[in-house]
């Protein structure tokens, strides 16, 4: 199960973006027969590409909306690197502002535009640190135990409100840095990136310059965003019920720079996920009023104010946020904010459609209109001064910052993709209908270019509830050069088509699902793009539970499969992730154990994969909390002990997302067994029956 929205507010996007990825960033017509960029005047994309990888990520516009700074990330010496640099929003050549061999990342202008303040590991941990832009070097605006998580500005620009370890033990027994025990009595004790979570986050505030930061809110629950209130307090999300260790939904409260009594600001019947005020001082949250906040829910911006709360765009059957994701996708755009106000009355934040993600406008009197069209998923956006700016994927390219324009996205940088140019490639859009009567939005990166009859892997997103885009992952490149055709789609379950095609899956994994990727497969040898004997699919946690579901109970349908990270076993997986206990109402929707166990069964692939036939490979990320080990051991060993062609690779020291924030050697490593491995069953196999 990827990290979807439900997750993340309640440890899943707050808690696990939080933590998981700011942990990590601290080091570690055309002729038919042809689609877009054709490869045969391009090199080949080979698994080593992946070592040049650039991405940007993180943005702030100067308040004067005359330039932009952005987070520029590289790969030295087999690890994470990011600079900060700085763009006009005319355009022209982007300057570099840091240089340390650090990860400098986050940048938020001073209220006067004159200073900068980001996170940066250069002192061996996560702090906040200051850039005078009128020249000099950057310095520590304070320290903290532990890796700050956030950093802002307040109005005055003086103070800066922090989230940062409590510092206070939640389960050690002894000393700290080599326990007798530790005494677990909560089910929120774990958390995949980080491992166990010994403390919360807190909100702390610090006068720049000053002396030790304060702690202003409780640590005995967690906090996921702070923000500035009108009246000078510090606004933060946060879960503050007895019971939250069972469902962690955040919701908005304010309490005073000296600490002491918090008052509640806003509530949701789900969870909140992001808040903010307008210039005039107006609220706004993002966030989900549907009890049990359930997964296939959209995410909704909301106006509250004098004992109301009202949706913005109430017409709009999309979710706000981002909800593709990929290697070639800034890791941390499944967080959702609140973008900026283009005045007193409208806002701008991201909205999800097909795939793709691009930004809106959202008037306070109901109306929402997209600011631009086109090919695009944009991952961030800031506002200032009516100006709008992005950093975007467009179709196959890597990341860019764009200024939003006349309904168009103006490109800003160039530095962002130039890797990836001489290799790119734009995946051919594809609608497939179904027996059903529905359409399946699905993308094709064509064997070294060409639509003609080759092999063919079909790649299915993690989540469920999140969504493929135009942007292609890396492994599609080095599949396609290699020969290999790459379908990839969203079927029933995926976000930004509505909330009922999300919600069509819930409690029915495996079904509706399953229906689809074979309605795909169907289309696919229709049009002659593969025959029936050379297809293999591959997936990546959800994603590895349909094809160890599809191995499973279509055996003659797939030559191959490449399975990464899987659910296989509802049961253990209730009790072995750091979020099993959401399988109920919020995930998966299977009920309770021991009640339900009959469902937990017919919903666990690992029951049907004794009939599999095709050669499996399992990937395993030896860290991962999400999806835990036993979920590929068990499939491995009744697979070997039937012998069947299987494999099992385990990662050391990796989470659940490997793929997209894993140390790169390994990222490497991992495509290449991809191409390998699809290349050895699916190039010679012989044709399964029908």
């Amino acid at each position: 199960m990827l990290p979807t929205k439900t997750m993340i507010t309640r440890g899943w996007r707050s808690t696990f973006f939080a933590h998981h990825y700011r942990v990590n960033s601290w080091g570690r017509s055309v002729d038919p027969g042809l689609v877009p960029k054709s490869a045969g005047s391009q090199p080949r994309f080979q698994p080593q590409d992946l070592l040049k990888q650039v991405m940007i990520q993180h943005l702030a516009l100067a308040p004067d909306a005359s330039s932009i700074v952005y987070s520029r990330r590289t790969i030295e010496n087999n690890r994470y690197r990011s600079r900060l640099w700085r763009v006009g929003y005319e355009g022209g050549r982007a300057e570099q502002l840091t240089s340390a061999g650090a990860s400098d990342s986050r940048p938020r202008f001073s209220p006067d535009g004159r200073r900068l303040l980001f996170l940066s590991n250069r002192s061996g941990s996560g702090q906040p640190w200051i850039l005078p832009l009128g020249g000099g070097e950057p310095q520590r605006a304070v320290t903290l135990d532990g890796d700050v998580g956030a950093a802002e500005w307040a109005p005055d620009g003086r103070r800066i409100a922090l989230i940062a370890p409590s510092g206070k033990q939640r389960f050690v027994v002894g000393d700290v840095k080599d326990p007798v025990a530790r005494r677990i009595t909560a089910m929120n004790w774990r958390l995949d990136g980080l491992g166990m979570r010994d403390q919360f986050n807190s909100a702390w505030v610090a006068t720049v310059g000053g002396t030790r930061p304060r702690r202003v809110t409780e640590p005995s629950f967690e906090v996921s965003q702070v923000f500035w209130t009108p009246d000078g307090r510090i606004g933060f999300l946060a879960d503050r019920r007895p019971d939250a260790d069972l469902m962690e939904e955040a919701q908005a409260y304010s309490v005073p720079v000296s600490g002491g009594q918090s008052r509640r600001l806003a509530a949701l019947d789900g969870a909140i996920l992001g808040a903010g005020f307008s210039p005039g001082g107006k609220l706004i949250v993002i966030g989900v009023d549907r009890k049990w906040t359930p997964e296939w829910s959209n995410l909704g911006i909301f106006l509250i104010g004098r004992g109301e709360r009202r949706r913005l765009g109430d017409g709009l059957d999309l979710p706000v946020g981002v909800t593709s994701y990929g290697d070639l996708i800034a890791p941390d755009s499944f967080v959702s904010d609140i973008s900026g106000w283009l005045d007193d009355d409208n806002l701008v934040a991201l909205v999800s459609d097909r795939g793709r993600s691009l930004p809106y406008r959202f008037g306070l009197d109901g109306s929402c209109e997209p600011l631009a069209q086109g090919d695009f998923v944009c991952t961030a956006c800031a506002v200032a001064k009516g100006r709008v700016v992005v950093v975007a994927n467009e179709g196959g390219n890597a990341g860019e910052v764009y200024a939003v324009e006349d309904g168009s996205l103006r490109p800003l940088t160039s530095n962002g993709s130039a890797w990836l140019t001489p290799l790119r490639r734009d995946p051919q859009p594809l609608e497939v209908p179904h027996p059903d009567g529905h359409s399946i939005d699905a993308w094709l990166v064509a064997a070294k270019g060409r639509r003609t009859n080759r092999p063919l892997v079909l790649q299915v997103h993690g989540g469920p509830h999140a969504s493929y885009g135009p942007t292609p992952w890396l492994e599609m490149l080095a599949l396609a050069d290699a020969g290999i055709h790459v379908m990839y789609a969203n079927p029933r379950g995926s976000l930004s088509y509505g909330e009922e095609f999300a919600r069509s899956l819930h409690g029915r994994w495996g079904d509706p699902d399953g229906s689809d990727l074979l309605a795909l497969v169907d289309w696919a040898i229709d049009q002659g793009l593969t025959s029936a004997g050379k297809v293999g699919i591959l997936g990546l946690s959800y994603g590895g539970f349909m094809v160890n579901w599809m191995l499973g109970h279509f055996p003659e349908r797939f030559a191959a499969g490449v399975s990464e990270n899987p659910v296989t076993d509802m049961v253990s997986e209730l009790g072995g992730s750091d979020f099993g206990t959401l399988m109920d109402q919020t995930a998966v929707g299977l009920g309770s154990l021991p009640e339900d166990i009959d469902e937990f069964l017919r919903r666990s692939p690992y029951t049907n994969i004794h009939k599999a036939q095709a050669p499996l490979l399992l990937f395993q990320a030896e860290r991962d909390l999400r999806c835990p080990a036993i979920q590929s051991e068990l499939v491995f060993a009744m697979l070997r002990q039937r012998g069947r062609v299987v494999e099992m690779v385990r990662y050391p020291d990796e989470s659940h997302y490997l793929a997209g924030i894993g140390r790169p050697d390994r990222r490497v490593d991992r495509i290449e067994r991809i191409v390998e491995w699809f290349g050895t069953h699916l190039g010679s196999r012989r044709r399964p029956s029908s």
